[in-house]
């Protein structure tokens, strides 16, 4: 089976996995999952990258998420295991599937991710805070309550910092610059 069969399997995994999950998050939807697969397929794509492991790697990498948990990509991985086994993934390739995920958290170790799929998963996923979107889904956390204003930049920044790989940098440069931008902006004329 190839990618392009793997990943609709697994998005409705994960899709199956948020009616059972004990806390549903709202922002780590299907929507999510189909924005950083966008990225990352081109990255990997782009960098000759596994495709089945990305593939996979991307439905299956918020799972944790639906438990609560901010840093959740070992529970993820613990999640993604079983799924990957009883759709006969290959079995070859599930071990590095279970470390891109696991590995996926801003707040791992940069000089520990190897695989190349770890790096275009975690790139991709910082991705989902700038452009559009981001704008969007910062003004939802901002109107919820859970994030001020001047707080996004810093954290944009911030996910800007754990980008990895220059080929994502020059591929997202633009979106940064967007929301960065739109914040600056938005903040002035606030304070006007």
């Amino acid at each position: 089976m190839s990618w392009e069969k793997w990943f609709p399997v697994f998005l409705k995994e994960q899709e199956e996995y948020q009616k059972i999950a004990p806390k549903v998050s709202p922002s780590h939807r299907t929507d999510h999952i189909l924005r950083v697969w966008k990225v990352a397929k081109e990255m990997c794509e782009r960098l000759g990258g596994d495709m089945e492991i990305m593939a996979a790697a991307v439905a299956l990498h918020d799972l944790g998420r639906h438990h609560g948990l901010v840093v959740h990509g070992p529970k993820s991985a613990e999640l993604a295991k079983p799924i990957l086994e009883s759709r006969g993934f290959p079995k070859d390739k599930i071990p590095n599937v279970l470390e891109a995920i696991s590995q996926h958290d801003y707040d791992f170790p940069k000089e520990k991710r190897k695989l190349l799929e770890s790096k275009i998963l975690n790139d991709a996923d910082r991705a989902d805070v700038f452009g559009v979107i981001g704008v969007y889904r910062h003004v939802l956390f901002i109107n919820a309550g859970r994030m001020k204003i001047e707080e996004v930049i810093p954290f944009c920044k911030m996910r800007w910092n754990s980008i990895m790989l220059q080929e994502s940098r020059d591929l997202l440069k633009d979106d940064y610059d967007y929301i960065v931008d739109f914040f600056k902006t938005l903040r002035k004329e606030l304070e006007s």
